[in-house]
């Protein structure tokens, strides 16, 4: 399966490279296909009404990746911008992990969808959501499917049996029995892993072509793509007990 993976990567890798040669992003001003410029698509993204709504969430305002959409036969035919932003996260919970809010044109519609990569409950569920514009499950996709997924969330595991230790010595003990809640005032940011030949790949047509929907073509190649992808999270690393339970979604 694995050496299956690789040939697979590589393979749609060889195409978007060769086609790169002569089609550039910031060319699509000039290009024969209709397609708005890059730069036109981003402002496109930044009036629309859900990156407004999530605006003041988005980690940084530099988008992760902005790349062709691509047919079958690799012609383009629009664009998919990812930003990472905070969704879901809760303070009572010692692991936040960024997710990635993206958007897709399709010149053929002409205009903007949006999905959501949902990784806030990664660990806790051990699955990433595809989700739509307002919140329904479009698709779920279970980490322990991925080998660098599975080893990502090993790591969180590790860092959470820690944070279990540093509750522990934060008056845990001598804590009253109603006071329940664990409230976190402190982050460490860590993760925020891209890999670059694979984010290459986001975009690229599936080999079922249209009769994927558009958000398979974020899991192209049977979720490799999910699977380039280590969110930025923060770790708490200071918090206190207390009878108190703070809102839980921020």
């Amino acid at each position: 399966m694995k050496k299956f993976m690789k040939i697979t990567i590589g393979m749609l890798l060889t195409v978007f490279m060769v086609s790169n040669i002569y089609i550039g992003v910031d060319a699509y001003a000039t290009t024969g296909y209709g397609l708005p410029s890059k730069h036109e698509f981003l402002n496109m993204v930044k009036n629309d009404a859900h990156y407004i709504q999530y605006k003041d969430k988005l980690i940084t305002a530099v988008p992760k990746v902005v790349n062709y959409l691509r047919d079958e036969n690799n012609t383009p035919y629009g664009y998919i911008a990812q930003f990472e932003f905070e969704y879901g996260y809760k303070v009572n919970e010692t692991i936040q992990l960024a997710s990635l809010l993206t958007f897709i044109y399709d010149e053929k519609k002409k205009e903007i969808e949006t999905v959501v990569i949902d990784y806030s409950k990664a660990y806790s569920d051990g699955k990433i959501y595809i989700r739509d514009n307002i919140g329904n499950v479009l698709y779920s996709y279970v980490l322990n499917e991925n080998d660098t997924l599975k080893k990502y969330l090993s790591t969180l595991t590790e860092e959470v049996e820690e944070l279990k230790t540093m509750k522990e010595t934060t008056g845990y003990e001598s804590t009253l029995a109603n006071r329940i809640c664990w409230t976190c005032t402190k982050y460490e940011n860590r993760g925020d892993d891209y890999d670059s030949k694979c984010s290459l790949l986001i975009g690229t047509a599936c080999s079922f072509g249209d009769k994927v929907p558009i958000y398979g073509r974020i899991l192209c190649a049977g979720a490799l793509i999910v699977g380039c992808y280590i969110p930025p999270y923060k770790v708490c690393v200071d918090g206190y007990w207390g009878d108190i339970c703070p809102e839980t979604e921020l």
